[in-house]
């Protein structure tokens, strides 16, 4: 049998990045250990390095009741590989 981890990751296209670094948007309730984990069995790449950071919701005004409301948090990892990677292309 084969398992397939129900967690995405989104890849954030960073030109700021070292070349053998990539930033993933990853849900909040994932750890470092988790993140390399995944990417290490999922997709056969050696991770060096994990860091991560949690950014809070943007303060919204609600146009309907005219209250400022914050939107969900978000995690950002960053993570360094040993290979050089390349973003892969935007799709047509």
């Amino acid at each position: 049998r084969i398992y397939f981890p129900n967690i995405l990751f989104k890849i954030i296209p960073d030109t700021r990045l070292n070349k053998n670094q990539a930033a993933f948007r990853v849900p909040l309730n994932i750890n470092k250990l988790d993140i390399k984990d995944y990417l290490t069995h999922i997709y056969n790449v050696t991770v060096t390095d994990v860091r991560t950071t949690v950014f809070p919701g943007k303060l919204v005004l609600n146009r309907r009741t005219g209250v400022k409301e914050r939107q969900s948090r978000t995690k950002k990892a960053i993570v360094t590989i040993k290979e050089e990677f390349e973003y892969p292309k935007p799709p047509d």
